[in-house]
């Protein structure tokens, strides 16, 4: 009679880490969660693993979605200066657009040019939010793709998490215990985000 085969199953998958990001930080991450979860055996160690990547992914759309929109700002405020520096009458504005243009990258760096934009807005009773406004407008498809993303991974991150207080609460009954080892703060989460 043979001997069964041992199978080659990776427990972790691989590693969600892109080169921009820190490998140390998954670790610190992935750690954190083994602490205050304290995984017995390969079917929580699997919903850990799953409950790291979500929540790393989650993160990196976060940051994903800040830099979209910050990244949008020198255009929707050259956008917004060529529209208000326009003159009337001006059928072109190819001076005035090549002026917005100049004045908006100079926004990003010189002083004299932030209190430039600042009085352009003014005469128009604006302030600086407009330029917000007119990224998040620039902005909204992608993200409305990314919230869509988010909300997905939140949805299976927040399963995921209870899924495994029910595995853990169920194998304690099995064995004719409590389900002592539970953990009330994540499960308590899990929960809020349900009835959300």
């Amino acid at each position: 009679m043979s001997k069964p085969v041992r199978s080659s199953f990776a427990l972790t998958p691989a590693s969600p880490v892109l080169i921009s990001e820190s490998a140390q930080e998954f670790k610190a991450l992935r750690e954190s969660l083994d602490q205050e979860i304290q995984p017995q055996g390969i079917v929580e160690q699997m919903y850990v693993a799953d409950i790291a990547h979500l929540v790393w992914e989650i993160e990196r759309l976060r940051r994903c979605k800040a830099a979209i929109i910050s990244s949008k700002f020198r255009s929707a405020l050259e956008g917004l200066l060529a529209r208000l520096m326009r003159e009337p009458g001006d059928v072109y504005g190819y001076d005035t657009e090549e002026e917005a243009e100049k004045l908006a990258e100079q926004w990003f760096a010189k002083e004299a040019a932030k209190k430039q934009v600042a009085d352009v807005l003014k005469k128009f009773q604006l302030d600086e939010s407009a330029i917000e406004g007119e990224v998040i407008r620039k902005s909204l498809g992608a993200i409305a793709q990314l919230d869509s993303l988010l909300a997905s991974l939140e949805s299976r991150r927040n399963k995921a998490v209870r899924l495994l207080v029910e595995w853990r609460g169920g194998l304690a009954r099995q064995r004719g215990g409590s389900a002592d080892r539970n953990f009330p703060a994540l499960e308590h989460a899990a929960n809020e985000k349900l009835a959300a």
